[in-house]
């Protein structure tokens, strides 16, 4: 990859307090030609001035303002304006880690269409999440063999917007979709995937994310996770079969973790969610027979089996309204 360049690309909104050490990170040893491009996503804070004063101190920064969209549109503005062979995106509030610049100049790229590599999470900084292959070259998901499941939901490494780059001529005018207020970065890579022919695996961990934030999935009540994977699946589904894979497991894996962690913010975070909605979403839950078997084993080694009980009763006799009540008085009163 000696002579490609490479555009990063940084959505900000309300950054102000960690944008400029993730600029730092992803300049931080990067060539001449490398280029960094700040959207700025109509934010209310000072993301914006800091946006231009970054770009005024360095001449591989562009800073883009646009009206707010959200990240997926705030990255689709970033490809409309990105020069560089490859795209690599990065959060306002995550790193770049050490040594991605100069590992990228000593691989053998040839033909791949995506370079995968690993990240390290702020909320387990003892447990790397790297590609379980050897690094190298794989000619499409069939060649990742056993490793395709945990990439795609263990891990997440395909499945999420980072740690990876894109080779921007085969993106072509795919982008974002600005519709989707949740998974819209699973379904870019999906339909991204469908484009790719050879992958290019990395061993090293050079992403940083800083999952400890308060707006975290896993800290915030929502009540959209089911409807986001009913569109995705299809996408994945088609993915597997160009691929020459049985689509049926990795669908069910889907539709299942889907599930769970709709069921997990539910019982587990404070949030506004109505009585109403709380009970169709744990209606569609317990309506999943797959879905009923992994909550059953889930609650079976819950270590506070007493707590555990309410939920064990209300999925044992299929009570969603019970479970509705119950998650809404715990809220309430504990």
């Amino acid at each position: 990859m000696k002579h490609c360049t490479i555009s990063v690309i940084i959505p900000c909104y309300k950054a102000a307090a960690t944008l400029r050490r993730a600029a730092a990170s992803a300049l931080r040893d990067a060539p001449a030609d490398a280029e960094l491009l700040l959207v700025e996503d109509g934010s209310p804070d000072d993301t914006g001035v800091l946006c231009d004063t970054l770009a005024a101190e360095d001449p591989r920064i562009r800073a883009l303002h646009r009206p707010n969209g959200g990240a997926g549109a705030a990255r689709n503005t970033g490809l409309d304006h990105a020069r560089g062979d490859w795209v690599l995106f990065l959060d306002a509030d995550d790193e770049l880690l050490p040594g991605l610049w100069q590992t990228l100049e000593k691989i053998p790229v040839t033909d791949e269409e995506l370079i995968l590599f690993g990240l390290r999470r702020a909320s387990a900084p003892d447990r790397d999440v790297v590609p379980p292959l050897p690094a190298g070259r794989y000619a499409g998901l069939a060649a990742l063999g056993d490793a395709l499941p945990a990439l795609l939901f263990d891990t997440g490494l395909l499945a999420a917007p980072y740690p990876k780059l894109f080779r921007r001529d085969t993106l072509g005018p795919l982008r974002f979709d600005e519709s989707l207020k949740i998974n819209e970065d699973v379904l870019f890579n999906i339909l991204f995937l469908q484009k790719t022919t050879a992958i290019y695996c990395l061993c090293g961990v050079y992403y940083k994310q800083n999952d400890l934030q308060a707006g975290s999935l896993s800290r915030s009540l929502r009540g959209d996770l089911l409807d986001a994977e009913a569109v995705t699946r299809p996408a994945l589904e088609k993915l597997l079969a160009q691929n020459g894979l049985d689509p049926a497991p990795f669908a069910q894996t889907s539709r299942v973790r889907a599930c769970l962690n709709q069921y997990g913010l539910l019982t587990g975070c404070r949030g506004t969610l109505s009585f109403a909605r709380r009970r169709a979403l744990f209606a569609r839950i317990l309506a999943d027979a797959d879905a009923r078997a992994a909550l059953r084993q889930r609650l079976r080694s819950d270590p506070n089996r007493l707590l555990a009980l309410p939920y064990r009763l209300g999925l044992a006799c299929r009570l969603p309204g019970f479970l509705a009540a119950y998650t809404l008085a715990k809220q309430r009163f504990l």
